[in-house]
């Protein structure tokens, strides 16, 4: 520790400082741009070796592991704000602008009838002086007065009603000129509270600034709401809730020593009640006064699960706000140990393999999707991500029923051979199809049940019976231009408030390979440099998991093929190829399984041939292999060797040709030249724990 002297609670935060509070001395750790408060034998990583009952010092503990976790959300909050906030702007720009136009409107409307009210006045006093010497005539000439009938009904003379007459005139012309008063101060910007400004400045003279609220649902020590106070300009007021008064406690002492009472709430309450309280406030709160409670990011980072969390979050959420989950049950959502619990968790069946992580994503974000279609609420997931011992993912929520209606068309089943050679192939659930109008000049979506069954019950590759998995979110699982704008603010991240932005840069680098292996396409809107562009709602995954070359080797017995020229085939062969981010060696193409396993039959042709006897009869690779190509007869030169093409060299035609031919006729070309990815700054893409015992910890006693 660099000082054994304890300071009082409102001392400047430090870290590796001793504090003292009520008695107690507690060490200070930094992580950001926060601090908080733990006794100064707390563990800070797992120690198989540490009794489980409770201790002191397990009250609090701080856990290294998760400032990747927490460095991400910040980034991914700061990028999804801005974007948010600057719809904002624009919308109340274009309301005043609208307001104002509307104001003018209404002035000039007043204004012609001040001037229609003016020359009718003139008129009618002309009438009335005519009337009147045409009266004093009668008078003078001895005629009857003439009578009129009264407001009453009674008959009076017509000198009486002309008095009443007056009076009535001259009061509607004041009426009218205290209207046109009223009308031309508004236009002024004379008028109540209510009236945008029209410099856009509040009445303080500070620029407008948009609500931006953060719910931290599962806070324990703070220290999320604490960064996000610290690191977010922008957002107005973050609400860091735990039901465990002791936890709160400790909460408010943390928000306290870092002087962020003003920005911060602490709150004691049940997370789903809390969040069920502010989307239904109780009656006595509504009135013309009354502003809604709802936020803007809600943060679910619970002990395992977010399951039981997420309706009441969706309620909780603004239109146009965003998700932020963490799910830690990897062993529920990505193994086929306990698939009953998954389905009651996540309302599908998890999916047996190596890519049982990116199942796992999928199966989240169909919990996820399905609760908001209840809702009429649409999701788009803007990053998700398989990290360590959890998964992490960011999705923008939506308020349309339209784009509702794709959602049974973004949901499959999958036939998985996981007993088998590990191929496996989807089911859509719905179908989306656009259709021209009886007119023709324009279209319209049609939403029909899909056929089915999309596969056999036995594999059609090596006969191995195959299971289902699912239903599982189908459409993609990131946003293009939401992982380009937060790669900007990684390259300007301060290393020392974010310590990860190594592993962070390499891993958002590699989720943004993922997005263009299938045809990625934004929606059209209004041209906006600010402002992420929205997925199309009918987008499809098509490549929703990876493979693995060495994985398939293990099937057919043989030796691996390299990562460079597995994916110098594929692309050889028409087919795009990248890496996947949940695992290091993996493969993403939209390359079918008959194509896939075209490869490797050519691999084992071309460059690794298997020793006779190592592959039986009942094997799985024994009936791949036997759909194998005769060894062609080549004489001459060369005979016997691949032709090697470069990335230049490749004709596109006849990439196209192979692409869409028989597998059989495809030309199989293992060119590592051609499956290198180009040279750039070495990233931390999967990285290696950097000690022994690194994972989860136990949670607080």
């Amino acid at each position: 520790m660099s000082d054994n002297t304890a300071v009082p609670l409102t001392a400047a935060p430090a870290a590796d400082q001793l504090v003292e509070h009520d008695g107690k001395v507690y060490r200070t750790i930094r992580e950001g741009r926060a601090y908080i408060l733990v006794p100064p034998k707390a563990r800070t990583e797992l120690d198989p070796r540490v009794a489980k009952e409770a201790s002191e010092n397990q009250k609090v503990f701080y856990n290294p592991i998760q400032q990747f976790n927490r460095d991400l959300s910040v980034l991914a909050i700061r990028t999804f704000g801005r974007d948010i906030c600057e719809r904002r702007r624009m919308k109340r720009e274009g309301g005043k602008q609208k307001n104002d136009k509307k104001r003018e409107r209404k002035g000039e409307k007043k204004v012609a009838e001040k001037e229609d009210v003016k020359g009718g006045s003139e008129k009618a006093e002309a009438d009335q002086a005519t009337l009147k010497r045409q009266r004093e005539e009668d008078v003078e000439s001895g005629a009857p007065a003439k009578m009129v009938k009264g407001s009453d009904g009674n008959k009076i003379p017509a000198a009486g009603a002309e008095a009443v007459q007056e009076d009535t005139n001259g009061n509607a012309a004041d009426a009218e000129k205290m209207d046109v008063e009223t009308t031309t101060a508004a236009n002024n910007g004379e008028s109540t509270s209510e009236a945008i400004p029209a410099n856009g400045e509040t009445d303080e003279g500070k620029p407008w600034q948009p609500r931006f609220r953060i719910l931290d649902a599962l806070s324990a020590t703070g220290l999320r709401a604490l960064r996000y106070a610290q690191e977010i300009p922008f957002a107005t007021s973050i609400v860091a809730n735990d039901m465990d008064r002791k936890a709160v406690e400790s909460m408010a002492v943390n928000i306290k020593h870092n002087g962020l009472e003003d920005k911060i709430t602490a709150n004691t309450g049940n997370a789903i009640a809390h969040m069920y309280y502010v989307a239904f406030p109780p009656e006595e709160s509504h009135g013309p006064d009354h502003v809604s409670g709802k936020y803007d990011v809600i943060d679910l980072d619970p002990y395992g699960t977010a399951a039981p969390f997420i309706d009441a979050a969706l309620h909780a959420i603004n239109d146009g706000g965003m998700l932020c989950v963490t799910c830690t049950d990897s062993g529920v959502f990505a193994s086929c140990g306990y698939p009953e619990k998954t389905f009651s968790l996540y309302g599908g069946m998890p999916i047996k393999g190596s890519h049982s992580h990116e199942g796992g994503l999928r199966l989240v974000l169909h919990s996820i999707a399905t609760a908001a279609a209840k809702q009429g609420i649409a999701i788009e997931p803007l990053l998700s991500l398989s990290i360590d011992f959890y998964l992490r993912v960011f999705v923008r929520v939506r308020k349309s029923p339209a784009e509702v209606k794709f959602l049974a068309g973004k949901t499959m089943l999958t036939y998985n051979c996981d007993y088998g050679c590990g191929a496996w192939k989807t089911q859509m659930l719905g179908r989306n199809t656009k259709q021209p109008s009886s007119k023709g000049d324009n279209t319209f979506w049609k939403y029909s049940i899909a056929q089915a069954p999309s596969a056999n019950s036995l594999c059609d590759h090596c006969g191995s019976k195959t299971h289902v998995a699912g239903p599982m979110w189908a459409g993609p699982i990131h946003n293009a231009a939401f992982i380009e704008r937060m790669l900007k603010d990684v390259e300007t991240a301060d290393k020392d408030v974010y310590g990860t932005t190594e592993r962070i840069e390499g891993m958002l680098d590699t989720a943004l390979d993922e997005i263009y292996v299938t045809n990625y396409v934004p929606e059209k809107g209004p041209a906006h440099e600010d402002l992420i562009p929205r997925t199309i709602p009918e987008q499809i995954d098509e490549s929703p998991f990876f493979v693995i070359p060495s994985t398939l080797s293990k099937v057919i017995h043989s030796q691996a093929p390299s990562e460079a020229a597995f994916k110098g085939a594929l692309r050889h062969a028409g087919y795009r190829a990248t890496r996947s981010h949940c695992r290091p060696g993996s493969i993403k193409t939209e390359a079918p399984w008959s194509a896939i396993w075209e490869i490797m039959r050519e691999w084992v042709r071309q460059k690794s041939p298997i020793k006779e006897g190592k592959l039986k009869e009942n094997m799985p690779g024994y009936r791949i292999m036997q759909a194998a190509r005769e060894p062609e007869k080549e004489t001459g030169e060369g005979a016997g060797s691949p032709e090697i093409v470069t990335e230049h060299e490749v004709d596109e035609i006849a990439a196209a040709a192979n692409k869409a031919g028989d597998v059989k006729k495809m030309k199989v070309v293992f060119d590592e030249a051609l499956g290198r990815d180009k040279k750039g700054r070495r990233l931390v893409r999967y990285q290696q724990n950097p000690r022994e015992n690194w994972g989860p910890m136990a949670r607080a006693k």
